[in-house]
């Protein structure tokens, strides 16, 4: 499975069609004529100045850098080989990305070496994808030439400064030509997952796969190819962030706003400020992000916010909190956000992203159901009287692919309100995991028996679980990640939002639930870092285990064996922010965690 590329000159495409599909280079070279002084990207730098230094790309420059960056690399590789972007979330990645796809190599989108708690990931990508050329930027070369020299690699990779050639080589851009003979089925990229259940993987995406999903996001989002704006602060090495920041606005010809992570996390109002009376935006992020903007927003700050042009709020990569939901409608409804605008969605790297989202138009869907049945796996709405309901947020509607709830077991489709595991097909599904092909063969191309009116084959195993209720997905946790006790279901997700609630010493998002081994069995173990700023939660460590325990049994009907309180930031978290349930379950038996103090 490797690429190949095409002869492509600064004339457009003379094969290509509008709104068909084709390679991410055509879209490229489409809207360099089609829209040349428009802006493609715009990159706010926070770390130039506090008030945002704007570096913005056009069409048509896009279109030229890359040629001329593709065409040095096309010196540099063989067909298959792979292009690892090593650089920092500005322009130059957006450009480093599309000129990897405009050749016959494999585009890895990773991080420059100096991202905080990443190295030993980024080490272990490396090793596993062997790139043959390292993309980064002048500033970062150093820390990339020093990175590599230190995994001692039989063939090093051949460094290139992506900023290097973005004025200044049109005579390079011209002589680009990329290979006649590839195919839209060619592999484009590996997406490294988070790694959130197992060590990441290199998910092989082909172009079509890439530009499917981007004309499916389209199509969900409403959102009008060439006259439209998304804005991210999303890692461009993540699928959403790929999608969202660099894909869709090189492919769709929409404006890209784009923000550095650390930005958002210092002061979120700049990801707010950054789609402030812009119309037609288009904006992404995980649930915590919503949380987050809610109470760090200042009621004075939000009066000078007009959010009336953004039409989707798409909210998505963890638990969705109904609680989230009204905190946000609640803060940003006098700023034009209607609460039909937010977007809870579904997505994973496997299917290149985007699989589900809510309906335009439609508020989000929240059922109340019985917890009781919902640990023997069934959905329902009716909760007796005594019985504590939880909420699930529904992720809405597969937009273009088939979603099916299925038995893991007898890989049959269950009923409607049965919990079973999700299966995705469509054309956006990925060929499977690089150099894995075990977990290929397991997860990928699996059969759907007695398939009805669905495909029968083409499926993707996503270990995620749910159900669907009048054509709506609901999620309700990982297969790896489930806590099953006495033949019992827990989801872990659950847990922690009872005990993060339970008291003011436990700090919120940051805790992790699992099962440990007993001499009575597997038993209930809830992991939590303590609030920065309870600062004497060491000399209240029986008041807030006792508080867990209680919040625990009364929500879930299950005992809590251990509460172990640790110190803030030390749980283990994946490179997408997500807490690494496994690798903290390791931990804790190990007797490695960092436990706050009791005096």
């Amino acid at each position: 499975m490797s690429p190949h590329a095409t002869s492509r000159t600064s004339e457009p495409p003379t094969d290509f069609v509008f709104g068909e599909v084709a390679f991410l280079s055509e879209y490229c070279d489409h809207w360099e004529h089609a829209n040349a002084d428009g802006v493609c990207i715009t990159f706010i730098d926070y770390l130039a100045s506090r008030e945002g230094v704007r570096d913005e790309v056009t069409f048509a420059e896009m279109a030229v850098w890359t040629r001329a960056l593709a065409a040095r690399i096309a010196e540099r590789i063989q067909p298959g080989d792979r292009v690892a972007i090593m650089a920092p979330q500005r322009t130059e990645y957006v450009a480093g990305f599309t000129a990897a796809l405009r050749t016959n190599a494999v585009g890895v989108p990773l991080f420059a070496p100096d991202l905080p708690g990443q190295a030993d990931r980024l080490a272990a990508v490396t090793a596993d994808c062997l790139p043959a050329v390292v993309l980064t930027t002048s500033d970062k070369r150093q820390l990339v030439e020093d990175f590599l020299a230190a995994q001692n690699l039989a063939d090093p990779p051949e460094v290139l400064e992506i900023d290097a050639f973005r004025t200044g080589h049109e005579e390079l851009a011209a002589s680009y030509h990329a290979p006649d003979d590839r195919s839209l089925d060619d592999i484009a990229y590996l997406q490294y997952t988070s790694g959130s259940t197992r060590t990441p993987a290199g998910v092989a995406l082909s172009h079509r796969n890439l530009t499917i999903n981007c004309f499916q996001l389209r199509d969900a989002s409403g959102l009008n190819f060439g006259g439209a704006t998304l804005v991210s602060w999303l890692p461009l090495f993540h699928d959403m962030g790929l999608l969202i920041g660099c894909a869709v606005p090189v492919l769709g010809g929409v404006h890209g706003i784009m923000l550095d992570p650390v930005a958002f996390i210092l002061k979120p109002l700049r990801w707010l400020q950054a789609m402030n009376g812009e119309r037609n935006v288009v904006t992404a992020a995980p649930n915590f992000a919503f949380d987050y903007v809610a109470k760090r927003v200042k009621p004075e700050q939000r009066a000078e916010l007009d959010l009336s042009g953004v039409t989707s709020w798409v909210n998505g990569a963890e638990p969705i909190l109904p609680a989230t939901l009204e905190r946000f409608n609640a803060a940003f409804a006098e700023c034009g956000v209607p609460s039909n605008a937010l977007r809870p969605s579904y997505g994973l790297a496997e299917a290149t992203v985007f699989v589900a989202t809510t309906p335009l138009g439609e508020d989000p869907t929240i059922l109340l159901v019985d917890s009781t049945e919902l640990q023997r796996g069934v959905v329902s709405t009716e909760v007796p009287e005594g019985v504590t309901p939880i909420q699930l947020v529904s992720c809405g509607k597969p937009v273009g692919q088939d979603v099916a709830i299925t038995d893991p077991e007898t890989r049959e489709q269950l009923e409607e309100g049965l919990v079973g595991e999700v299966w995705v097909n469509g054309e956006n599904v990925g060929q499977g995991y690089w150099g894995k092909d075990d977990e290929t063969r397991a997860l990928f191309h699996a059969r759907l028996e007695n398939p009805g009116q669905l495909p029968a084959t083409g499926w993707l195993r996503t270990e995620d679980l749910g159900t669907i209720i009048d054509g709506r997905l609901y999620i309700t946790g990982r297969i790896k990640d489930l806590i099953i006790i006495d033949g019992r279901n827990i989801y872990p997700h659950d847990i922690e939002f009872t005990v993060e609630e339970a008291h003011e010493g436990i700090a919120q998002r940051r805790l992790a639930s699992f099962s440990a081994p007993t001499e009575h069995g597997e038993a209930l173990v809830v992991v939590a870092e303590r609030y920065r700023h309870s600062a004497d939660a060491g000399s209240r460590l029986e008041e807030i285990a006792s508080a867990a325990r209680e919040a625990v049994s009364l929500d879930h009907s299950v005992a809590l064996h251990d509460f172990v309180l640790v110190e803030p930031d030390t749980i283990s978290r994946t490179s997408s922010g997500k807490i690494a349930r496994k690798a903290t379950r390791t931990a804790y038996l190990a007797g490695t965690l960092s436990r706050t103090p009791t005096s």
